[in-house]
């Protein structure tokens, strides 16, 4: 018995000697995150718009007497220049008014020269005392219907050349012909002045949009409402995209606002002109519409820095400690991956481009410095903003 009590003794003297203290916990690094400070840059202050262009002139060609439509010298769509001869409606029956005015205006011509003789002879016959007061009056009545009688034959002579000038259909500008509905044979100017067709003079184009009254009210106390190009006030600079294009390449002016505010949309009309001499803008498109209004100052942050939630727009910032700050941020414009910060950021803050998902406010992380957030951007004023 007792080397069996020996060896449990000695056996517990072994594992008391031999116990581990307890483990430790470590906790786990801060999380690794990219920071930049945001980018000072100069950019334009714009605002987009939707709109839709027309030509610079738009005239409607219609028959201006009735006829059977004779002959067509073009066809739609063909450019056309202004005074081409475009539709001859059949001429005779203007020809004979012609010929028939051009008669009644010689025989008025004859009677009136016959009144005039015949009261040159009744104040000879008076000055013999052959003839009375009376009767003098009564030839220079008739000299003077005569004369009336000439000048109404005139004008029914230039009424009935005006209408044979008429069945000559010319361009009136020079332009892009529509679509001709009308073929020779057909009766035209029956009743009402038949649509021959539309030129459209695309040399350049406008381009009308609405400003919402608001905005219109803030222009117009910022520039002691002056509208663009009145007074000394700089004409406003606009750009126009096309569906399917990139940026706004085509640039044109303000030209011209309507005077009142529709009471249906609370918005005021306004048209910019644009030269389309290569004819790329067609007319009836819609088309975007940006407007530049100045230059300012402003900080650009990757727009993946900028985050969402149910207090609104907000950016993370890690601190010098490292320690990570929620700042609340009024955004601008988008430029091509950077956005324009109005409000709520410094040009030294850190903002955490790259690992916001790892980053929670009030904890630490260890900051990695990496360029300017928008040096991606250009420099100088930043084109091509989108909201």
């Amino acid at each position: 018995m007792r080397p069996i009590w020996a060896l449990a003794v000695v056996l517990l003297t072994t594992f008391t000697g031999c116990k581990r203290p307890p483990a430790q916990f470590a906790p786990p690094p801060p999380p690794e995150v990219t920071v930049a400070k945001p980018l000072a840059r100069t950019i334009e202050q714009t605002m987009e718009f939707a709109g839709r262009t027309r030509g610079f002139e738009e005239v409607e060609i219609r028959a201006r007497v009735k006829g059977f439509l004779d002959r067509k010298f073009t066809d739609g769509g063909n450019r056309v220049n202004a005074g081409d001869l475009l539709f001859v409606i059949d001429p005779r029956e203007y020809q004979a008014a012609v010929d028939q005015a051009t008669a009644r205006l010689a025989s008025a011509n004859a009677q009136l020269k016959l009144a005039e003789i015949t009261l040159d002879r009744a104040k000879e016959a008076m000055e013999a005392q052959a003839a009375t007061q009376l009767e003098v009056d009564q030839k220079q009545a008739m000299r003077d219907s005569a004369g009336a009688e000439v000048a109404l034959a005139s004008a029914q002579l230039d009424k009935a050349k005006l209408d044979l000038e008429f069945t000559q259909v010319k361009a009136p500008i020079s332009g892009r012909l529509s679509m001709v509905s009308v073929d020779p044979g057909q009766l035209v100017g029956a009743g009402e002045a038949t649509l021959l067709a539309t030129v459209i003079n695309d040399a350049k184009v406008y381009a009308t949009f609405e400003i919402d009254e608001r905005t219109v009210l803030a222009l117009r106390r910022e520039h002691n409402n002056r509208r663009p190009g009145e007074e000394g006030r700089p004409n406003l600079s606009l750009r126009l995209q096309l569906a399917g294009e990139k940026g706004f390449p085509h640039v044109g002016t303000f030209d011209r606002g309507d005077n009142t505010v529709q009471t249906a949309t609370g918005t005021i009309a306004v048209e910019g002109i644009f030269d389309n001499t290569e004819g790329e803008i067609i007319p009836g498109l819609f088309v975007r519409v940006q407007a530049v209004f100045g230059k300012a100052d402003a900080l650009l942050v990757p727009d993946v820095a900028v985050l969402t939630d149910q207090l609104g727009k907000h950016v993370l910032v890690a601190s010098a400690d490292g320690t990570v700050e929620r700042r609340s941020v009024e955004v601008g414009k988008l430029f091509e991956g950077v956005r324009e910060i109005r409000a709520g950021l410094g040009a030294d803050d850190r903002v955490i481009v790259n690992g916001t998902q790892r980053a929670r406010v009030g904890a630490k992380v260890q900051a990695k410095e990496a360029p300017a957030a928008g040096a991606s951007a250009p420099s100088g004023s930043v084109p091509a903003a989108r909201s």
